[in-house]
């Protein structure tokens, strides 16, 4: 399980949990005090305060999401990190795949129902195979997806 798919799971369950990322360890707030963490350095480490655990709403619930997590071996719970491959200077400059057909355009980095634009380094290794994709792969820029996207984040801007 992936801490993302954990966090997820968990807030489904009520608006009063909040998850995050603390020390590095999943750490699971009810009404903003700590009931349960799943330590990142070590498998099957899940703590929790048993008195106040076991009066949560969905506690047997938020349990086995939490043990799944724990015993998931460490380096399969981050999610795999993607990139926009540029291919040339632009804000149409990305490599896109059109999901229905696999043929290769450029263009933006947004990523849609119709056009993929984020890639795994296993996905680009596979991509580089490709006879129809004529990039020089020593070329191209792979920028960090989710680096772009939290500098976005940050911007502020003025209309």
């Amino acid at each position: 399980m992936k801490y993302s798919e954990a966090e997820k799971q968990i807030k489904a369950l009520s608006s009063k949990y909040d998850v995050y990322m603390v020390g590095g360890d999943l750490t699971v707030y009810y009404k903003n005090i700590i009931v349960a963490w799943v330590n990142s350095e070590e498998r099957y480490l899940l703590y929790n305060d048993e008195n106040r655990f076991k009066q949560l709403p969905f506690s047997n619930k938020i349990y086995m999401i939490l043990a799944e997590l724990a015993s998931t071996p460490l380096d399969e719970r981050e999610e795999e990190k993607k990139y926009y491959v540029k291919v040339f200077d632009g804000l149409l400059g990305y490599l896109n795949i059109d999901i229905s057909n696999g043929m290769m355009t450029a263009g933006s980095m947004g990523e849609t129902d119709c056009f993929k634009t984020k890639f795994t380094n296993k996905a680009i290794e596979q991509l580089k195979h490709r006879d129809d994709i004529p990039l020089d792969w020593n070329k191209v820029i792979l920028e960090d997806a989710e680096e772009i996207l939290n500098k976005e984040r940050g911007k502020n801007y003025e209309f």
